[in-house]
């Protein structure tokens, strides 16, 4: 084919090859998707994983707080149950006995016997622990209630 004032070209006498490609997509043509980011995608799960954690520790902790075993002296306590004692405020009216000591590392038998001999404002004694190990014992007076 011949053009008047530009350049002339030869006439394709074949089939036309393949050229090098469009610059930006790779060889087959169509883009493809870009690899996630692996770290991206870690962050994202330590995260979860994380906030999962901290939701189950802080459940735990919110459903054993009043737990007899931590009460300290000065608390008060109420019964809930036949070996069992429960911290409430002790303005409440369930309140009707109050931990004026706590003995720590004693046994079952030793609480019952001798833990809280040596406060005479005591009038019953909780033990909290594990079956033939050492426990916490709590000495508490009636408040009065």
């Amino acid at each position: 084919m011949t053009q008047a004032n530009g350049p002339q070209y030869p006439e394709p006498t074949g089939p036309v090859p393949p050229q090098a490609g469009v610059p930006g997509l790779p060889p087959g043509g169509a883009p493809q998707p870009k690899a996630k980011n692996p770290k991206r995608r870690q962050k994202i799960v330590l995260t979860v994983f994380l906030v999962v954690v901290a939701a189950i520790l802080a459940l735990v902790w919110v459903a054993t707080r009043s737990n007899g075993e931590n009460a300290q002296v000065g608390n008060c306590v109420t019964e809930s149950g036949e070996n069992y004692v429960k911290i409430v405020d002790c303005g409440d009216s369930t309140a009707t006995l109050k931990v004026v000591a706590r003995v720590e590392d004693k046994t079952q038998s030793e609480a019952l016997v001798s833990a809280c001999s040596a406060y005479p404002d005591a009038d019953q004694v909780f033990w909290e622990g594990k079956e033939g190990e050492t426990g916490v014992v709590l000495c508490l007076a009636k408040t009065g209630k």
